[in-house]
């Protein structure tokens, strides 16, 4: 930032000392050129007639009076020529009835005004200028002015030189007040370049501390913000990672187990053989159940899970999982009840909303003990429909209840390994119920039940 500005000022000095300097100059001698234009134009007014009939011994002393008088008041060396080119007085008295062959002259004698500027060692800068005299549109001579323009040249180097220590110094102020502002900005943005580094090696516990109250403070909070959510991401992927090694290697290990069991034995009674190979299916039946739910959580993960949007009573959605249900509750003597406050009818995608309730209310129905109750309430608030889902089970410690969601989470493995859960369950209603854009809360104490509360959009 401070080498581009740097940069900047370097520009600006070569500009301002080039291009303003220049045009001035340019200004200045138009400006000196209109003048001295304007006082010829007087001249030739007046010597117009005596060119016509010149007579050196009559007008020669009329022409070299007013040479001398306007040699004096525009401060130049002024000469009078006929159409020839001849000098016919010279305010100097260095020049009379000669040719000079100059350029200047020369454009003159064809009708133009001509103009230039010269640079002499012993004199200096030098304007000349040649205005033709016409009369009767015919070409009678003309006058030569020549005007020294060092002054002209002194302004400009004077002005250039005061513009060069302006800009000199301006551009001291301003580098300085630019690398204390550079530092004073930079300071705080330096402060992400070793987080940044050690996050991309994979640490993201490392925080950026900004002290200021501006928008380095606010990008320093989004990004920590970020490194959280990256850190809980990284560490739900090793959870995660780790949950399905374990889930996948218990159910493998007791298979084989079960099958080596019956390879080393001899003469192994059919009963004894039934038994292991029931053992053996219902864990082919568990990593089965682990294997579909990660197939399911992976589909919404990628956003290829296609939600088929049709009007369904809620009602009788859940009568439906209540039935599915029974057989499951039957055997532990857990009594299903379905409390009705509203009839509710919504667009929804009724296999994915049933997926979500049955997991939820399976979840009641495993975690509470036998001769239990889980009941099930639908009922409007406001623009939702609320599914309320109530047991009187184990219950959830309050510092387990942030994580009930995650995936392979359990609040208690033992108990989890009895009733055959994957521990898939409830993430897996959460995203479904995300995909509704609707939300899923829970309210829990041990020893009293879990309360479940599913909230979907009726719009």
């Amino acid at each position: 930032m401070l080498l581009t500005y740097i940069v900047l000022i370097l520009i600006l000095f070569f500009l301002l000392t080039t291009l303003i300097p220049k045009n001035v100059l340019d200004w200045q001698l138009e400006f000196r050129k209109n003048n001295l234009e304007v006082a010829c134009e007087d001249i030739s007014q007046q010597v117009e007639f005596y060119l016509r009939f010149y007579d050196s011994s009559i007008y020669g002393t009329y022409l070299d009076n007013l040479t001398r008088q306007y040699a004096t008041s525009m401060s130049s060396r002024v000469m009078i020529y006929d159409s020839y080119g001849r000098i016919l007085s010279d305010s100097f008295r260095q020049f009379g009835f000669q040719n000079l062959y100059l350029k200047e002259i020369d454009e003159s004698l064809s009708g133009k005004t001509a103009w230039s500027s010269y640079y002499f060692r012993d004199i200096g800068n030098v304007l000349y200028l040649s205005v033709p005299v016409i009369y009767e549109d015919q070409i009678i001579g003309g006058i030569f002015v020549s005007n020294s323009i060092n002054d002209l040249f002194d302004n400009v180097n004077e002005m250039n030189h005061d513009i060069r220590q302006i800009i000199f110094f301006a551009g001291i102020l301003i580098t300085i007040g630019i690398a204390i502002i550079s530092n004073h900005f930079l300071k705080p943005i330096n402060k992400f370049y070793p987080v940044i580094a050690r996050l991309s090696a994979g640490d993201f516990t490392e925080r950026v501390d900004v002290k200021t109250n501006d928008e380095f403070k606010m990008l320093a909070n989004s990004f920590n913000t970020m490194s959280v959510k990256l850190d809980e991401v990284d560490r739900q992927r090793r959870d995660f990672v780790g949950n399905v090694s374990h889930e996948l290697k218990t159910p493998l290990a007791s298979i084989k187990l079960l099958s080596e069991s019956l390879l080393l034995q001899d003469n192994v009674e059919a009963k004894v053989y039934r038994e292991f190979l029931i053992d053996i299916n219902n864990e082919i039946d568990r990593l089965n159940n682990i294997v579909s739910d990660l197939l399911v959580l992976v589909n919404m993960d990628k956003k290829q899970l296609v939600l088929d949007y049709q009007p369904a009573y809620l009602n009788y959605l859940i009568e439906k999982v209540i039935e599915q249900l029974k057989p499951l509750a039957d055997q532990k003597r857990i009594k299903i009840v379905f409390k009705e406050k509203n009839s509710i009818q919504t667009k929804i995608d009724k296999g994915k909303i049933k997926q979500a309730i049955i997991n939820i209310v399976h979840n009641g129905i495993n975690y509470t003990q036998v001769g239990g109750q889980v009941t099930i309430s639908l009922y409007r608030e406001k623009e939702f429909a609320v599914i309320k889902v109530q047991d009187n089970g184990y219950g959830i410690a309050e510092e387990n209840i942030p994580y009930v969601f995650d995936r392979f989470y359990r609040t208690d493995k033992a108990r989890s390994r009895i009733t055959g859960g994957t521990g898939l369950g409830l993430s897996i209603a959460k995203q479904i119920i995300n995909l509704h854009h609707g939300f899923i809360s829970l309210s829990s104490e041990v020893g009293k039940g879990s309360t479940f509360y599913v909230r979907l959009p009726l719009s």
